[in-house]
């Protein structure tokens, strides 16, 4: 999913980057907001959400950074605590629209999956879904008709 966002590229990786953000663009209600109140500095860094669904209840989920290109790329692969990532990741890619635009694609690949008990429940976000993360992307940067 694609989305035009008001604001230059920088901005929306530096807003993205912070884990602390990630509660606001939540369109599951699984993200309960971040373990540790720190950005996202590089690829392999993890870092941790608290969470809460339906299956697990409340816990929290290791997101080891795959993708950290500053203003251009960044996404995770979730894990449980102390395991290896369970095969899906999610991504935001940024592309600049413009002096003061961006292009945000957010994709959420589970194509790798590996934890054959949970694949009933893919996918975690749907494609409404992420297409409301983004307008939720848009609207803070200052689109208010997304």
């Amino acid at each position: 999913m694609t989305r035009i966002v008001d604001a230059p590229a920088v901005a929306v990786f530096a807003y993205l980057a912070d884990p602390a953000n990630h509660r606001d663009l939540d369109t599951s209600g699984m993200i309960r907001g971040a373990a540790e109140p720190r950005p996202i500095t590089a690829a392999g860094q993890v870092f941790v959400m608290n969470m809460r669904n339906p299956i697990k209840g409340d816990h929290q989920v290791e997101n080891h950074v795959i993708a950290f290109e500053p203003g251009r790329v960044l996404g995770w692969a979730p894990a449980e605590p102390g395991r290896p990532p369970a095969g899906h990741t999610y991504t935001w890619t940024l592309l600049p629209a413009g002096e003061h635009r961006t292009a945000v694609t957010q994709t959420h690949d589970w194509s790798a999956f590996t934890h054959a008990d949970m694949l009933a429940h893919l996918p975690v976000v749907n494609e409404d879904q992420l297409q409301a993360s983004l307008d939720k992307l848009a609207r803070h940067f200052g689109d208010r008709l997304g």
